[in-house]
């Protein structure tokens, strides 16, 4: 299971390292040649259509990942269900498209989002295939799809933006995406059901995706409440600014992250009756999201001025503060998604259910108080309103996974410490070659100390950690 589980890792990440470099060259091009304002209407839009897709299959995805066994009459239900529950949210999300318009104000919503709601129906084909490799673990099959997806995607955005396009660059860049999916999945794991068997098969597993359901509306609630809140209150441009920002600030995240929940829910749903593996496990997945989330947020922070000069451009200037705090927060975030597939793989979904109501209504709180003081404020609104319920759920957590809290503190700590004290380190050495260097030289030289600080810390005060990664990877 361990050399299946590295493996899983390593191919994801290879893959996702691939792809997403040159998603992200393509991201930074796309960025110069639209505006602010193409952004936050598609962050607007997206809103509604990001919403529907996560209870698009009412569960069944992770139905199909942790059951214990699967037969294949409850297959062929589950995939019944799923698609024609996406086939119904696409017409609601077309004939929602004015409402969507009118509550932000903005009427070049509607076609936006009309055009977006084809993707639940090519959603409905490849979802239950996708779940069927993650259940497998055959992530390097998966990986070759995703990889080919992000890339078609990237170039098609790149295309519609030199085009003239404007926003619907972005948009065209989503439908693609989907498109290939639905047809290299079906090409890869076949599971097309016709016609549909009886809801009669899925007895015993229906409490479970509502569960899930539930987890994933209040999950979407706290990571998409700031476009709510800042669309409401702060309009377009400025919704714009801080779309960017995040977006600039979570593609760590947003690319790493997905590789650790999919492998850790379906390594951690094989093992749910072995307590002890699953603990290592689940101090091992602490430790290594630790050891990338604190140097990578933090550096990106310390060095942000010149990133965003370098990369964007000056006309993005007003991204830089909000881009900074947001970077404080990240690490968090990206403890926390630990959780939710640790309990879920246990049974325990109610737990995971409570904890993202919890944090809804404390991110919730922290934004509708932020937007007072636009953009910075906003994002401030995160860190107070995320950071004190994360270290309420995360210690709830893990007692309910009988993780002694002092072991998962020392697991993190040193990160966080190591990533500290590079970020005050870059921070001191930029007035040294702020002035004294091209912006471009600068960020070369402060990014190069900064992973110099961390790893010289980590080498001497956590050399048993490198190691043993290095013999698991050895094993593989």
């Amino acid at each position: 299971m361990t050399r299946k589980v590295v493996a899983s890792l390593a191919w994801q990440g290879a893959a996702t390292f691939v792809t997403h470099l040159a998603s992200w060259l393509s991201t930074l091009l796309v960025i110069r040649l639209l505006s602010p304002s193409d952004y936050g209407v598609l962050a607007m839009g997206t809103l509604v259509i990001g919403f529907l897709m996560l209870i698009g299959d009412l569960g069944v995805g992770a139905i199909v990942v942790q059951a214990p066994s699967l037969r294949r009459p409850q297959l062929q239900a589950l995939f019944g269900v799923a698609f024609q529950t996406y086939l119904l949210v696409s017409v609601i999300a077309f004939a929602s498209a004015p409402l969507t318009a009118a509550f932000f104000a903005e009427p070049r919503l509607i076609p936006i989002v009309r055009a977006l709601s084809l993707s639940f129906v090519l959603a409905g084909l490849y979802s239950v295939p996708q779940a069927l490799l993650q259940r497998e673990l055959e992530f390097d099959r998966k990986a070759r799809v995703d990889m080919l997806a992000t890339l078609g995607a990237s170039a098609s955005a790149l295309a519609l933006a030199f085009g003239g396009f404007g926003v619907w660059a972005l948009v065209g860049a989503l439908l693609v995406s989907h498109a290939f999916r639905a047809v290299a999945f079906q090409i890869v794991r076949p599971c097309l059901f016709l016609p549909f068997p009886t809801l009669a098969e899925l007895r015993g597993m229906v409490h479970f995706g509502g569960l899930v359901t539930l987890d994933r509306i209040l999950w979407f609630g706290y990571t998409s409440v700031d476009v709510a809140v800042a669309g409401r209150w702060l309009g377009g441009a400025l919704v714009g600014v801080y779309s960017v920002a995040l977006s600039l600030a979570s593609m760590p995240l947003d690319k790493i992250m997905p590789i650790v929940t999919q492998v850790s829910f379906s390594a951690l749903s094989r093992t749910q009756d072995d307590p002890e593996r699953l603990r290592r496990g689940m101090l091992c997945a602490l430790e290594l999201v630790s050891l990338f989330a604190f140097p990578t947020f933090l550096g990106m922070a310390a060095v942000a001025p010149e990133a965003i000069g370098v990369f964007l451009g000056p006309k993005w200037t007003d991204v830089v503060v909000p881009f900074q705090i947001l970077c404080l927060v990240l690490p968090f975030r990206a403890l926390g998604l630990l959780f939710s597939p640790a309990l879920f793989a246990t049974g325990r979904p109610r737990s995971s259910v409570e904890n993202n109501a919890a944090t809804l209504a404390g991110v919730a709180l922290g934004l509708l108080v932020g937007v007072q003081w636009g953009v910075a404020g906003l994002c401030a609104g995160w860190l107070a309103g995320y950071v004190p319920v994360f270290c309420a759920v995360a210690s709830r957590s893990l007692v309910m996974l009988q993780i002694p809290l002092g072991r998962a503190v020392a697991a993190m700590a040193t990160p966080l410490g190591a990533g500290m004290a590079m970020c005050i380190g870059v921070l001191g050495a930029r007035s040294l070659v702020a002035g004294a260097l091209p912006q471009a030289a600068a960020l070369a030289v402060l990014s190069l100390l900064g992973v110099a600080i961390y790893g010289i810390l980590i080498s001497a005060f956590r050399p048993q950690v490198l190691r043993s990664f290095w013999l698991v990877g050895e094993r593989v």
